[in-house]
């Protein structure tokens, strides 16, 4: 289960190329652009667990992630699907936190991901620095394309209702990457 939460970390996002260093909340998205984290208080909250589908180039992999947004903390904790804890990363709104340390730069990448997904689009287009967003519906779900000099690098889909039953898809075209996160539902009592 190490191999699904690395594929997942390691390409998640479009690493960009080594420039100037950006402004403390920013990540490099692309090979250029770049993301301003909106503070956590400005995302919807959310608490719940979800299978998370990583399809890497005809390779597939499956991991739970914990995902928990409230006015303080934007967090995902990933567990194999025995339980393992795999990796756990969250964001203040002033900094980041990591485990494993090794891994930080792409779990920072992932929490990137997930803003993009969850972040209501008008908040998010000023934050977004070489990057352009394009927004629509198709079928009652809601899309979100990112270009960075005219060539798509990011389509995201979520699913109808709140963000807590919603189904979030990110492809990543250049690199054959797909992730698939579907709510999962609540343990019976």
């Amino acid at each position: 289960m190490r191999h699904a939460a690395s594929a997942l970390l390691i390409t998640v996002l479009l690493a960009g190329c080594a420039s100037a260093p950006l402004a403390p909340g920013c990540e490099r998205f692309g090979r250029d652009g770049a993301l301003c984290l909106l503070p956590p208080a400005s995302l919807p909250a959310v608490d719940g667990s979800r299978l998370v589908s990583v399809d890497r180039d005809g390779h597939q992999d499956s991991f739970i992630g914990l995902l928990h947004v409230d006015d303080h903390d934007l967090r995902l904790v990933g567990l194999s699907l025995f339980g393992t804890s795999l990796f756990s990363v969250s964001y203040d709104g002033q900094g980041f936190t990591a485990e494993p340390k090794s891994d930080e730069r792409y779990l920072r990448q992932l929490l990137v991901m997930l803003e993009l997904a969850v972040a209501d689009a008008t908040q998010l287009e000023p934050r977004l620095q070489g990057i352009t967003l394009e927004t629509g519906t198709t079928n009652g779900v809601e899309t979100r394309d990112f270009y960075e000099h005219g060539e798509k690098i990011a389509h995201l889909e979520r699913s109808a209702g709140p963000l807590a039953d919603a189904t979030l898809r990110i492809d990543v075209p250049r690199l054959k990457l797909a992730v698939l996160m579907k709510p999962m539902p609540a343990a019976a009592p």
